[in-house]
């Protein structure tokens, strides 16, 4: 009997695992998989998306007999959001595939460990960037490197995982984006004194900005057609909530600084520190926040944070409001939670330090063609590594977060939370 050939095993290995994939990063993204459900279906390279940016002036009281209001208009403006396009890949070797060629099942056991860690991988990247702020930053130099340890602006990225042995880094020059580094490979890491090492630092500078080997960072505005990301873009990477929740940041192609705009601004309140730890205070600013959010017009329906803000959030709880069982207050991945105001407090291990997110999930959106898939457009979930006796799996998704409000959505900052971000 023959064994089994690669389009056999490519077939069995889609309809085996393709599944298990996206559910698996559906459920440990804890935002995106809440924002999933208000997903926007898009086919082409862009979502353009109409705004109201004034209400109209055709309205008013007036006097018995007197003229009536002359008529008004709304005024409109589009916001443009641009797909990013995430990759990952797994190889297996042909001797690996030649032990088990007459077992596919074998097969698949074995390259799953591959697609496992290629998709917890996928996952962790993905939930970095979803809280990022579109720029593909993930740690600043801070100090000239010497010896190959580079010291950090903060302890966070690495606390976080999001910088780990192994890992291949670019440097980017701060202000003008232009690449100072080519990759290089992250030897050890330093949690406790905020450092890495990496295999070579000559040409790594104060300042620099650190980001995933690979990835595009844009100074300004890139023509389209050229072949990368859009007009739009800061970097190769998904506009996160530090961009979307900002009253600086341009979005969707609308800079909220610019005379008119102002409608297009987040808004953001600021932590009272002195009294986070104490009973009552915290809940003050946050009270601050769902306020500023209704006087918008917004519905705020949930409240995202850190894990440590959220421990300091229970401790202002002690003796003054009364715990309620959850119950039913469970989100994705299986946790449970509390409820304030009528909204669930999640925390995700990829928040920000220090910040806490007032959201009206209702005008955020998920620009997106489908969930993560196997490249295989040909037909092929697997193929040759070029000339080499080996055979990859890629998986790819091609998507963009965005708004299509700002002003309703609140950011409180300045948190005074433990460093150790828990």
């Amino acid at each position: 009997m023959a064994g089994a050939d690669l389009l056999t095993l490519s077939t069995i290995l889609k309809e085996y695992y393709q599944g298990p994939v996206v559910e698996q990063l559906n459920k440990e993204v804890l935002l995106l998989s809440r924002l999933e459900s208000k997903s926007e279906d898009l086919v082409g390279k862009r979502a353009y998306v109409p705004l109201q940016a004034s209400r109209t002036t055709g309205i008013g009281a007036r006097a018995e007999n007197a003229d009536l209001p002359a008529a008004g208009n709304y005024s409109y403006d589009k916001a443009v959001y641009d797909l990013k396009y995430l990759y990952g890949k797994a190889s297996v070797s042909g001797p690996s595939m030649a032990k088990t060629k007459s077992e596919a099942g074998a097969f698949l056991q074995a390259l799953k460990s591959e697609l496992d860690g290629l998709a917890l991988d996928l996952r962790k990247d993905l939930s970095r960037q979803i809280y990022g702020d579109g720029t593909g930053t993930i740690a600043t130099i801070d100090g000239v490197p010497a010896a190959n340890v580079v010291t950090l602006d903060s302890a966070e990225p690495l606390a976080k995982g999001q910088i780990y042995v192994g890992m291949l880094l670019d440097a980017f020059n701060g202000t003008t984006k232009q690449t100072t580094s080519g990759p290089v490979e992250v030897t050890a890491v330093d949690i406790a004194n905020v450092q890495i090492t990496v295999d070579d630092d000559a040409e790594l500078a104060d300042t620099d900005v650190l980001v995933r080997a690979g990835v595009n960072v844009y100074a300004a505005a890139v023509d389209p057609t050229s072949g990368n990301p859009g007009t739009y873009a800061l970097s190769d990477e998904v506009d996160g909530l530090k961009r979307i929740v900002s009253a600086t940041a341009a979005l969707g192609g609308i800079d909220p600084t610019a005379s008119g705009k102002e409608w297009w601004k987040a808004q953001s309140v600021a932590a009272t520190n002195s009294g986070w730890s104490n009973p009552g205070a915290s809940l003050d600013d946050i009270q601050q926040a769902l306020n500023k959010a209704r006087i918008a017009g917004g519905y705020p329906t949930a409240i995202v944070t850190s894990l440590g803000v959220q421990r300091l959030f229970y401790n202002s709880l002690t003796d003054v409001v009364r715990y309620n069982d959850p119950g039913s207050l469970t989100y994705e991945a299986g946790f449970k939670t509390l409820m304030y105001n009528g909204m669930p407090l999640i925390a995700d291990i990829d928040a920000p330090w220090g910040q806490m997110y007032i959201l009206d999930e209702s005008t955020l959106k998920v620009y997106s063609d489908q969930d993560f898939h196997f490249l295989d457009a040909d037909g092929q979930t697997l193929r040759q590594e070029g000339n080499k006796d080996a055979f990859s799996a890629y998986m790819v998704r091609y998507m963009n977060m965005g708004a299509t409000r700002r002003n309703n959505q609140i950011v409180i900052t300045g948190i005074t939370a433990d460093a150790n971000g828990y």
